[in-house]
């Protein structure tokens, strides 16, 4: 299963917590803790899971792994980061979406129609191509590959865990 964490914890030179994602593979949550940590850059102290997706389909596509690259051309997942501010409220809010795309371009037009109207300013911050992220040596040498059918979809859960 893929998942999806916002970490959260401590840097040397912040102020105030920090976030980062994570993308790990796992039988569970609990599974990946490990994996977590070495993708930690802050300070292990207080390091924690804010939230989770868990990962078995993006759109019409069912998430698969194998040792093989994907072809060229196929639908590939990416994770995107949609940053904007609210009327009233200090700070940047940010959005985080999968889809499923053949590029970066198309990624970005997918994830912008999802944007909150609320928001004044949006921009997007980042678009992740998650093959491109994961460190495949660091999964098992295991690419991500979106296979049409019926899945799951993706189940999103909060909790503060401390790792």
């Amino acid at each position: 299963m893929l998942f999806v964490v916002m970490l959260g914890g401590r840097h040397p030179r912040a102020r105030i917590e920090v976030h980062d994602v994570a993308f790990v593979l796992g039988d569970n949550l609990k599974s990946t803790y490990a994996q977590l940590r070495e993708t930690w850059f802050g300070s292990p102290e207080g390091l924690h899971i804010d939230s989770w997706l868990e990962v078995d389909g993006v759109e019409a596509y069912r998430v698969e792994f194998s040792e093989a690259m994907p072809a060229p051309g196929e639908q590939r997942l990416f994770f995107v980061n949609l940053g904007g501010y609210e009327l009233g409220s200090f700070g940047e809010a940010h959005q985080y979406v999968l889809v499923a795309a053949r590029d970066a371009a198309d990624a970005k037009a997918r994830a912008k129609r999802r944007m909150p109207r609320s928001w004044d300013k949006a921009h997007t911050d980042a678009v992740i191509d998650v093959d491109d992220c994961i460190a495949v040596d660091q999964v098992g040498g295991r690419y991500v590959h979106l296979v049409e059918g019926e899945s799951r979809g993706i189940v999103q859960r909060s909790d503060y865990i401390v790792l």
